[in-house]
C-alpha cells in the first residue's frame, strides 16, 4: 500500500518458515548493472507523461516511421536485442478480452514472423520472447469459432499451435531466443513439454521434485563488456500445472489465494473487492519460492564479482507501479529485495502480461522496470515488438505499433 511496507503473502502461509531510453549512473556495460488489459486510459496516459518528465533519465526520444525505417540518431549501441511479449495466438477468429479489448489471434502469428524476419534483417544479437506465446483458447478453439483438429489427430492443439509460433519465430536465425512463460503456455502444456519446446531448463526442486524454469544467459561483447539476461519462473508457485493432490507449491498458492482472496476459490481469477496492490492475488498470477529467490542471490552475487551487468526477464512484472497491479507477482517484494541488493549490478527489467504495457524506475535502486505491450492487441496492418538498443550509458527502446518508444 501507499506509505507502507506490504505485508509478506508468504509469512505465515508458507511451508517452510520463512524506454524507455534508461540511463542511470553506474548503467555503463563495461562495469565498475495479465494477461487482460487492466489500465485505463488516463493512467496509461500519466504514466508515458511521466516517462518524459523524468530529466534525471535523460531520456532519448525518437519517433518510428509507418514503414518503421527511421533510425535514431543517437550514436550506434554496443548491440541491440528484439523483444515480443503475450503474442497469444490461437487459431480462432479475433475476440475481445474480459475487460472489451479488441484481441486479433490469427494476425498474432503474423506479426510474430513479420517481428523475426525484421530481427533477422537488422541482425539483432539475440530474441527476448517474455511469454503468452499461446493462448488459452487453443484448448477451446471449436467453441470460439475456429475449426478444429480432426478427430483422428492426436496432436494437442496447444501444442499444435506453439509449433507454429515456433516456425513463425524461427525466420530468425541470427542468434538465440530467450523464452519466458507464462500462464497461458500452463493452459495449454505441461512444464515439462513448455521446457522442450521453448528451451527452458527446467530443473526438479528438492526436496518434492517439482519443476521450476529459470536460467541464464551471457553476452560478451569484444570490447570486454558483459550483460547477463537472468530469466525468473513466475509461476514457481503457482495453481496451474501442479497437482492437486500432491503439490506443495500448490497447497501455497491455494493458502495465498484463501488467505488474501475472498472470491477463492469459486471465482478465483477476480479480483472484485480486492484494494490496490492486493488485486494481484488471483489464480492466473503466481509467485517466486526461496530455493528461486536464493539461486537469484547467487546469480547475481556472481554478477558482481565478474563485473556484469544484469537485465532480468520474467513473464510478470516486479514493480508496482510499472503496470496494473492485478498482473504483479504475488511475492514482488521478495523479489525486490534481491535486486536491490544488487542495484550496481542490475540495471533494468523487462516483463510482459500486462497487454498495454508500462514503466516505472524504482526510487529505492534506480533499476529500470518496463512492461512490453502485447503483440495481440495490434489489429492488421498493424505489428507490436521492440527493439532494445545497448549503449554503454543508456538503454533505449524502439517500439513498433504499441509498443511505446522512447
Amino acid at each position: 500500500m501507499p506509505g507502507q511496507k506490504p505485508a509478506d503473502p508468504l509469512k505465515n502461509v508458507s511451508a517452510k518458515p520463512k524506454s524507455t531510453s534508461m540511463l542511470r549512473r553506474s548503467s555503463s556495460l563495461a562495469g565498475e548493472e495479465s494477461d487482460t488489459n487492466h489500465f485505463s486510459d488516463n493512467k496509461r496516459n500519466t504514466q508515458q507523461a511521466a516517462w518524459r518528465r523524468q530529466k534525471s533519465l535523460a531520456l532519448q526520444q525518437s519517433k518510428v516511421s509507418e514503414s518503421h525505417e527511421e533510425e535514431l540518431s543517437i550514436g550506434e549501441p554496443l548491440f541491440s536485442i528484439g523483444v515480443l511479449a503475450d503474442i497469444q495466438y490461437a487459431p480462432i477468429p479475433d475476440g475481445f478480452s474480459y475487460g472489451g479489448i479488441p484481441r486479433y489471434y490469427r494476425h498474432a502469428l503474423v506479426a510474430a514472423r513479420d517481428a523475426a524476419q525484421h530481427f533477422q534483417r537488422d541482425a539483432v544479437s539475440l530474441v527476448i520472447n517474455l511469454g503468452d506465446i499461446i493462448d488459452g483458447k487453443c484448448q477451446e478453439v471449436e467453441e470460439h469459432g475456429g475449426i478444429p483438429h480432426p478427430p483422428t489427430s492426436q496432436i494437442d492443439p496447444g501444442t499444435h499451435a506453439v509449433d507454429e509460433v515456433l516456425e513463425a519465430l524461427s525466420e530468425y536465425q541470427h542468434g538465440p531466443i530467450l523464452h519466458t512463460y507464462g500462464n497461458h503456455e500452463l493452459y495449454n502444456l505441461s512444464r515439462e513439454d513448455i521446457g522442450k519446446k521453448l528451451n527452458i531448463p527446467f530443473r526438479a526442486e528438492e526436496p518434492h521434485g517439482e519443476l521450476v524454469g529459470y536460467y541464464s544467459h551471457l553476452v560478451e561483447q569484444d570490447d570486454g563488456s558483459k550483460l547477463r539476461f537472468v530469466v525468473l519462473d513466475t509461476y514457481d508457485i503457482a495453481m496451474m500445472g501442479r497437482c492437486k493432490d500432491s503439490s506443495m507449491k500448490r497447497k501455497l498458492a491455494e493458502r495465498l489465494l484463501a488467505k488474501y482472496n475472498p472470491n477463492f476459490p469459486d471465482n478465483e481469477n477476480s479480483p472484485e473487492g480486492l484494494m490496490g496492490n492486493e488485486k494481484r492475488f488471483v489464480a492466473f498470477n503466481g509467485g517466486v519460492d526461496e530455493p528461486q529467490l536464493e539461486w537469484l542471490r547467487t546469480t547475481l552475487q556472481e554478477a558482481k564479482q565478474n563485473r556484469e551487468r544484469v537485465i532480468v526477464l520474467s513473464h510478470q512484472p516486479i514493480l508496482p507501479g510499472s503496470s496494473s497491479p492485478v498482473c504483479l507477482i504475488w511475492n514482488y517484494h521478495d523479489v525486490l529485495k534481491v535486486l536491490r541488493d544488487y542495484s550496481c549490478t542490475v540495471i533494468a527489467s523487462f516483463s510482459g502480461h500486462a497487454h498495454r504495457g508500462g514503466y516505472q524506475r524504482d526510487d529505492e535502486s534506480g533499476i529500470h522496470f518496463r512492461v512490453i505491450e502485447a503483440t495481440l492487441e495490434s489489429p492488421d496492418p498493424h505489428r507490436t515488438y521492440g527493439f532494445v538498443d545497448m549503449h554503454r550509458d543508456r538503454i533505449v527502446v524502439r517500439g513498433l505499433g504499441n509498443c511505446t518508444s522512447a
